[in-house]
């Protein structure tokens, strides 16, 4: 199941127009759904390297003193009659560290994410989000996790 998520996300970066997007720092705050601990999360994303794909690296440290930092790619869609309306998605493999928070089953973890927002003029964007962990059956434990998280970023440049 796991690979059909990376797949998706390699598809529709080759079927919809994207942003060429300027680089960026998105902050956000969110809740673990299965742990009900609080989390903050803190990302770099930069401007599209290969065709419209987006490096991404991010930190995140939870209530439960559990954390996670990885780096990926990230991929823009923009509404083009919707002004203003965008949806990314991104994936990315790190490490997590458990902290008193869930076993997931071992060190790395991979993170994939859909965020859906709006675009203001000057460069600030605001959200709604969701993400899922888990190591993608590498270890014999896999029980992953599921967040949601409200967003916002400002444009570097």
């Amino acid at each position: 199941m796991t690979y059909l998520r990376y797949a998706l996300v390699a598809l529709l970066g080759f079927t919809f127009p994207a942003a060429a997007d300027s680089p960026r720092v998105i902050a956000s705050l969110g809740q673990h759904l299965e742990a009900r601990s609080t989390e903050g999360y803190i990302r770099y994303l930069g401007s599209p390297v290969f065709w419209k794909f987006q490096p991404v690296i991010g930190l995140s440290v939870a209530g439960n003193g559990s954390g996670w930092a990885g780096a990926g790619t990230a991929v823009t869609w923009r509404a083009q009659e919707a002004a203003g309306i965008f949806l990314r998605a991104s994936t990315m493999a790190g490490v997590y560290r458990r902290g008193s928070g869930p076993y997931l089953g071992g060190p790395i973890q991979f993170r994939t994410a859909l965020d859906l927002g709006v675009s203001q003029q000057g460069g600030m964007e605001f959200g709604l989000g969701v993400d899922h962990r888990s190591n993608a059956g590498i270890y014999k434990t896999n029980p992953g996790r599921n967040s949601v998280y409200l967003f916002a970023s400002m444009a570097l440049k």
